[in-house]
């Protein structure tokens, strides 16, 4: 049937429901009511068959229309002798028995692998829209959110009110991203609700806002069951109410096997230092993490160049995380657009589509880079994990992985920083090992401290009577001389320029509640 068609043939139903006649043609506004109703009234007229007067023995007026046609002759006949009143009430009771026997199914998604028995249209954008009822197509992101045929109209279709909306959001997205713009990803972009979960001690729950709350990394922080950003009436026992069973689909190992649409993070902190890369190839959404581009004399606005313009302002200049488009040998850099090779050891499962893993680690490393003075944990980033659907909460639950691994790595939570003492990075297997360094110069010590931090035991073996290695002063000629190290080579990411950074916040705090000019002891 088409799409014109069962539009028709839902209308004259609603029309005859207005007109009291809905025991015979029940409401296609609920797919499960139609269902439970039609099964019943197939049980009843099946125990209570009717027999038609002056129709064949032994056939019920509910089997009418599966007759065959060589009875016919047989039904005519039979039917002379029968009162005109009488062969109309035969037929309307029977037509009743043929529509109860033969409902409108609800369709199924039709995405291989698809664990929603009933989808759920979760835009609602269409004044038809079918919401959890019958309709022509369903249209699939995951296991758990589809949009129905009548919203992707709404959309799609040149004489729809939703057409503008698609074609604003199809030019934005061509101009800032190289991958090709469809509805599928407009959806996911734009209409798919948000995940939040609550930081109340002792619930945890996840919970689906309402398409008008806005969301951003402080209210992710603090949200809990119940809060309203729309100025709303807020629900006390909100966190009493069971958590919706579409999270739990989410931790089911082949669940992500039936994401379409890779998740691209909105307003990513790493924005600001990727502005030389397509968004839609760093993880990031090509409509959300647009930086407005700026001319400065002097300058050239090659790609090459151009995150110099565009670095964030309160973000130390030694601080280079990302490899830029034609850089190589640049340390404690990553590519922000592929895994390397020791991440691909230790992630095998997003080689294939890199996308939520890079959206993920880029994220991770440009907050540590903005504010090295704290270390980082799963609760602060998660804050500003921003991206719509389901699959927000897988990235958050693999949020803790990946950061666990970039501390190990050394891009981040190192320097002079001690771990919190609910943070866990080695194994269990590995904590009850003891680690022996040799030599306690600044390498030595720094990895000894490392290694503390992460949980291990550690024991330093030096063979001088004292520590730092080279680094020494002599102040016995009156002045003081150094022995050791004088210069370093490339301020770049150094880690002498890291602990510098973090130092400088107890300096600072320091000398501004001094109300003094700088300490001669500094």
């Amino acid at each position: 049937m088409s799409g014109r068609d069962s539009r028709v043939k839902r209308k004259s139903i609603r029309a005859l429901e207005a007109e009291g006649q809905d025991e015979i043609f029940p409401s296609a506004a609920s797919a499960l009511k139609r269902r439970a109703l039609s099964t019943a009234q197939q049980v009843s007229v099946e125990n209570e068959p009717v027999m038609a007067e002056g129709g064949i023995d032994g056939v019920s007026v509910g089997s009418m229309d599966t007759l065959k046609i060589s009875d016919a002759s047989a039904f005519k006949s039979s039917a002379v002798d029968t009162p005109k009143s009488s062969n109309m009430s035969n037929l309307k009771s029977s037509h009743r028995s043929k529509v109860i026997e033969s409902p409108k199914q609800i369709r199924k998604c039709n995405k291989a692998g698809c664990l929603s028995d009933i989808p759920i249209c979760f835009a609602g954008a269409s004044e038809r829209c079918s919401g959890m009822g019958y309709t022509s197509r369903w249209y699939h992101l995951t296991s758990g959110e589809h949009f129905c045929n009548d919203c992707f109209d709404h959309f799609y279709r040149t004489t729809k009110p939703g057409f503008q909306a698609y074609c604003n959001w199809r030019d934005e997205w061509a101009a800032n991203g190289k991958t090709e713009p469809q509805i599928k990803m407009f959806m996911q972009d734009q209409h798919l609700p948000f995940w939040v979960q609550c930081t109340k001690s002792g619930c945890g729950k996840w919970r689906q806002l309402s398409k008008d709350v806005v969301v951003n990394s402080e209210f992710i922080a603090f949200y809990y069951c119940g809060k309203k950003g729309n100025g709303k009436k807020e629900n006390a026992g909100a966190c009493t109410l069971a958590e919706d069973n579409r999270v739990a689909l989410v931790f089911e190992s082949h669940w992500i096997e039936t994401v379409i649409q890779p998740p691209l993070l909105q307003s990513s902190p790493a924005a600001d230092f990727l502005i030389s890369y397509y968004p839609d190839g760093v993880g990031m959404s090509a409509t959300n993490n647009v930086v407005l581009m700026t001319k400065e004399k002097g300058v050239c606005d090659d790609p090459e160049n151009l995150w110099k313009l565009h670095h964030p302002t309160n973000v130390n200049k030694n601080f280079q995380p990302f490899y830029q488009p034609g850089e190589q040998g640049k340390a404690l850099s990553v590519r922000p657009d592929i895994m390397e090779f020791d991440e691909v050891h230790e992630f095998p499962e997003y080689v294939r589509d890199q996308a939520m893993y890079l959206g993920i680690r880029n994220m991770v490393v440009a907050l540590w880079y903005r504010n090295c003075k704290e270390w980082l944990t799963p609760e602060k980033c998660a804050a500003h994990l921003v991206c719509r659907g389901l699959i927000r909460i897988l990235c958050v639950c693999e949020l803790r992985r990946v950061l666990e691994f970039l501390t190990r790595k050394g891009i981040i939570n190192n320097g002079i920083l001690n771990m919190p003492s609910k943070s866990v990075v080695l194994p269990a297997m590995y904590q009850k090992e003891t680690v022996v360094v040799i030599g306690a110069g600044a390498a030595g010590l720094a990895a000894a401290r490392q290694l503390t931090n992460f949980g291990a035991k550690v024991v330093v073996l030096e063979a001088r009577d004292r520590i730092g290695g080279r680094v020494k002063d002599d102040k016995t000629m009156g002045t003081i001389v150094g022995y050791g190290p004088q210069i370093l080579n490339g301020c770049v990411n150094n880690p002498i320029s890291l602990m510098c950074e973090q130092v400088l916040l107890i300096y600072c705090m320091h000398y501004c509640n001094s109300n003094s000019h700088q300490p001669k002891n500094k």
